[in-house]
């Protein structure tokens, strides 16, 4: 895969792009808990962000399946790069106010509801169906690796050069993943150049999902993961600065747990996973995770608690790199991207897992929030593998695979 040009710059833009995710989110988190005091607040600025994944992922991956995806991420791109632009000149002259995060971060959802139609179908696409299982553990293992250095850079940023020091860098890098996708040669596969309508298009991708239980038991399980586990995320600066008395790089280094803990994962997983096992080690990670979250709630000791995030961040990259393999080989070409579309939507029930959990914190504290919100993913986790049992057994997720 190093050896195909185009992959190598597919796979560096969406590594950068992901670093700048992790920081912002971090800056923007520690910045309006210090400047309103409510976990609430933190929470809706994360939700806010991820609105757009449940809003628009059935358009994104609509659209993916229309028009060249080369193109709609440069935009994307460009967008994301004129925004942190308008931010850091507003924290500079002292005007920021939270609505222009607020704002910036719903643009900054936008580009990630398009980031499994578009990126990652390309990346497939150019790996190959040989070579998918590799792809994916790959790209899991760089999300993951984004996660364990965009906070502490954020934190370490927000201290030393502000918000706009912050976003600044972010427009740069931004600048970066263009130069870097401009040269690609790729050309979609699918349905570009066929006679198209939105609602049609949607209406086929959905029938055909609706055919496959493995599919529909791999996005039951996404959206109670999102639902009820990644929401914990969003409460690691509130508890670490509230409960562990860190400060917002230290809080950095503690949420980067999570990314280096996924990074090893996703290692072993491409090392060891067989298709036939995919199902399983998605399942087992998604329980694994939840009892994780759990456990750090709990915590209350920094170095446990670090250890915690770690074990989470190792569950983190069994479900990431089985989620998108299983449905990227049981869809054919022809509506995998409205099929990743609908992934994106499932993801998109993180942002009510979000405020839930921010109301929660602020009734029970964010500690407490957190652990009774691990107590309902992981019953509803288990509840999905008892609704398809397709999802413990050994297969081939191939489109012949399984029967619906």
């Amino acid at each position: 895969m190093w050896a195909e040009r185009d992959f190598f710059r597919v796979w560096l833009a969406g590594g950068l792009v992901g670093v700048l995710r992790w920081f912002e989110i971090l800056a923007v988190s520690v910045f309006t808990f210090q400047l309103t005091g409510s976990p609430s607040a933190v929470a809706l600025m994360t939700f806010i962000r991820m609105a757009p994944l449940f809003l628009f992922g059935l358009l994104a991956g609509a659209l993916a399946d229309r028009f060249d995806r080369k193109r709609l991420l440069i935009l994307g791109l460009l967008m994301l790069a004129v925004s942190s632009l308008i931010i850091a000149a507003l924290a500079w002259s002292g005007r920021i106010e939270l609505w222009h995060l607020a704002a910036g971060s719903f643009l900054n959802g936008i580009f990630w509801s398009a980031e499994f139609p578009v990126r990652r179908t390309m990346l497939g696409e150019i790996a190959g169906m040989d070579r998918l299982g590799q792809a994916m553990a790959l790209e899991a293992a760089t999300g993951n690796a984004t996660r364990m250095l965009g906070p502490p850079l954020g934190g370490l940023l927000l201290e030393v050069g502000g918000l706009g020091g912050a976003f600044l860098l972010a427009t740069v890098a931004y600048a970066i993943s263009i130069l870097l996708v401009l040269p690609v040669a790729h050309s979609s596969e699918g349905g570009a150049g066929r006679g198209w309508s939105m609602l049609g298009t949607l209406i086929e991708g959905w029938r055909f999902i609706r055919t496959r239980r493995l599919i529909v038991g791999t996005l039951a399980v996404t959206v109670a993961v999102n639902l009820w586990g990644f929401a914990y995320i969003t409460m690691v600066p509130v508890i670490g600065e509230m409960e562990l008395g860190l400060s917002a790089f230290l809080i950095g280094i503690l949420m980067a747990g999570e990314g280096l803990g996924a990074l090893i994962g996703a290692f072993l997983v491409g090392i060891w996973g067989r298709p036939r096992d995919y199902a399983r080690i998605y399942l087992g990670s998604s329980v694994l995770f939840q009892l994780a979250v759990l456990a750090f709630a709990l915590s209350g000791w920094v170095p446990l608690s670090f250890a915690l995030i770690l074990l989470c961040g190792l569950a983190i990259a069994g479900f990431a790199v089985m989620q998108s393999t299983i449905l990227f080989l049981a869809a054919p070409a022809e509506v995998r991207s409205r099929v990743m579309g609908v992934l994106t939507v499932s993801i998109g029930a993180g942002p009510i897992g979000m405020l839930h959990v921010g109301w929660l914190a602020e009734w029970l504290g964010p500690s407490t929030a957190v652990a009774v919100m691990a107590i309902e993913g992981l019953i509803a986790v288990i509840a999905a593998a008892i609704v398809w049992p397709e999802m413990r057994r050994p297969g081939d997720p191939g489109p012949q695979g399984r029967a619906g």
